[in-house]
């Protein structure tokens, strides 16, 4: 009986929570699997009117570097680095190792990315999914705040911002769900 105690407070208390799976630390490539053909389709809602159809597309994987183009026909530019994924043209992370509660480094805008959790259980309209790692910007120019739930072999499953503009004192915020996705080879 004791024994069990002891195993039930070492689990509930933890001394670190780190993304890991059986074969080791989760690697940030594995929360955003850019392979060439991969798609992410988003239910994206900015709170005025129904839902609108958001997506990811990844257009070209060449040796390390990775183009995706969003809704916009924005392309952005990732790296895969062995710290993790960079955005170039912005000279910031976008996920980097290690993988655990706590880690942070400087991201777009000024703001900071730091990890809060790594065992997210995640429910969206493609599906549930588990060990799923949230990482949360803030601070910045803009003011704005950034969550995004990153799934292993999967990728962003959730994604909400919000700021409060100056002028105004309003709060404006969009939350995008994961719809659906293909994982090219």
């Amino acid at each position: 009986m004791i024994r069990c105690t002891l195993f039930v407070l070492l689990l509930g208390c933890g001394a670190s929570q780190t993304g890991a799976t059986a074969e080791g630390p989760i690697d940030p490539a594995r929360l955003y699997p850019m392979t060439e053909g991969s798609i992410w389709s988003f239910d994206v809602d900015t709170g005025s009117g129904p839902p609108v159809l958001g997506k990811a597309e990844v257009l070209s994987v060449s040796g390390n570097q990775v183009e995706i183009e969003n809704n916009d026909n924005e392309t952005i530019v990732y790296e895969h680095r062995p710290e993790g994924i960079f955005r170039t043209a912005a000279g910031v992370w976008l996920l980097r190792a290690p993988i655990e509660v706590g880690a942070e480094w400087p991201s777009t805008g000024g703001r900071t990315a730091r990890i809060t959790s790594v065992d997210e259980e995640v429910s969206v309209f493609a599906g549930d999914f588990h060990g799923c790692v949230r990482v949360e910007e803030s601070g910045g120019e803009d003011g704005r705040s950034i969550s995004t739930v990153y799934c292993p072999d999967v990728g962003p499953a959730i994604l909400e911002a919000g700021m409060r503009a100056q002028l105004t004192g309003m709060d404006a915020s969009v939350r995008a769900t994961l719809r659906g996705y293909i994982l090219g080879e």
